[in-house]
């Protein structure tokens, strides 16, 4: 047998699959793996591979050129994933043989819905596990998922924290800055559990500060969660097992600001409370205890009204006690006088020397006045008081 060029065989090989497809558009579902992306460039290679279980069952190359660079972009947007590896995702391809570069997909379109679709299956499959191996953490009711965590009573005043968030990142930074420049002037306690956020293996670190806040049995109102940035795809972390059975059954409000603005992830659903952003939990706490304040001026402005009313109603009653009491008084006195203005013309009526004047004498001996005829011995030097003077009479 002859050998044949490798041009020969290469061309023969292109002419094949151009009359197989003819450049015809195809869907297929594959995993992206090493993907090489030159956004500067606008384009981008990866591998395009199909596995069962832990083996790789196809493998081909492909890439996506500048006038389908768009792609990358809207599929993006249009999921809040970034385009990165392990992704499993639909994609329309056209498929071409170069003799210099061998066989290669063009990727001209990637399908959005699958993929959201994907993950929100893959995110329900683990809320349905949790319910039904935690259902003393997690439950449904009318609809909604509620945990020991959410029926937790929330502190009146929240001060003492303790913030899980990574590093210097900008989470970090828009939390602590919020949170210290509250136009309230409300003071915070912080306690730093520094912690990886996102990427493989988070859900693991974040449960470790998890339990060490725990160990610290330090009297915590809440923990709070932070994440500034980042893409969809990072934020899977939120969206395990592990931390949402963490989050679930944790013996303290946990309060979640995990960055992100398109949707709700299954540490969202199942924490004490849940915001969007890290500014917007530093916020929550601030109007919380803001309620509080405002609930207490409230109720000083309450006590001060009710003060004043019982202080006016008070002086009111007193004011008309005392004019009651001025008004008795004044009559008790009128009537006492009367009274002693009767007494005195008595008194005066039975004075003896107006008792002489009207005609009566009064009977002395030696000084004693004499009421009774049995007191007079016969002989006795008596004296006879008139209203004018006295006469001396001796008795027979």
């Amino acid at each position: 047998m002859s050998p044949i060029r490798l041009s020969d065989l290469a061309f023969t090989l292109n002419a094949v699959v151009d009359d197989a497809f003819g450049g015809r558009p195809l869907w297929v579902v594959a995993e992206t793996s090493d993907i090489k992306n030159y956004p500067d460039r606008g384009y981008c290679f990866m591998t395009l591979v199909e596995r069962e279980g832990r083996e790789t069952t196809a493998k081909l190359e492909a890439c996506i050129w500048r006038r389908h660079y768009h792609t990358i972009r809207d599929f993006e947007q249009a999921t809040g994933v970034a385009f990165a590896r392990n992704i499993q995702l639909l994609l329309q391809v056209v498929v071409s043989f170069n003799p210099v570069y061998g066989l290669r997909l063009e990727i001209v379109k990637i399908d959005p819905a699958y993929t959201l679709g994907n993950l929100e299956r893959e995110r329900q499959a683990v809320l349905d596990t949790l319910v039904a191996q935690h259902p003393d953490l997690i439950w449904v009711e009318a609809g909604q998922y509620i945990t020991s965590n959410q029926l937790l009573p929330r502190p009146t005043v929240i001060q003492r924290l303790a913030l899980i968030t990574a590093p210097n990142s900008d989470g970090w930074r828009d939390f602590r800055h919020e949170l210290a420049q509250n136009p309230l002037g409300y003071d915070f306690v912080v306690d730093e559990y520094l912690s990886q956020v996102q990427g493989q293996g988070a859900e693991r670190a974040i449960c470790a500060q998890l339990d060490k806040i725990l160990a610290s049995q330090t009297a915590y109102d809440a923990v709070v969660i932070v994440r500034g940035g980042g893409s969809q795809l990072d934020f899977g972390s939120f969206d395990t097992y592990e931390l949402g059975r963490a989050v679930a059954g944790f013996s303290i409000p946990i309060l979640a600001g995990i960055g992100h603005e398109r949707n709700v992830s299954i540490t969202d659903l199942l924490c004490h409370q849940s915001v969007k952003t890290p500014t917007k939990a530093a916020a929550f706490l601030i109007e919380h205890n803001r309620q509080f304040e405002e609930r207490c001026l409230y109720q000083r402005e309450r006590l001060l009204n009710a003060t004043r009313t019982s202080l006016q109603h008070a002086r009111e009653q007193l004011d008309s006690e005392t004019e009651r009491f001025q008004f008795i008084m004044h009559n008790y006195f009128r009537d006492r006088h009367t009274d002693l203005t009767e007494k005195a013309v008595t008194l005066r009526h039975l004075d003896p020397a107006n008792v002489l004047k009207r005609g009566y004498a009064m009977l002395l001996r030696n000084g004693q006045i004499l009421t009774k005829a049995s007191d007079v011995r016969p002989g006795d030097a008596l004296q006879v008081q008139l209203s004018d003077g006295s006469v001396q009479v001796i008795s027979q």
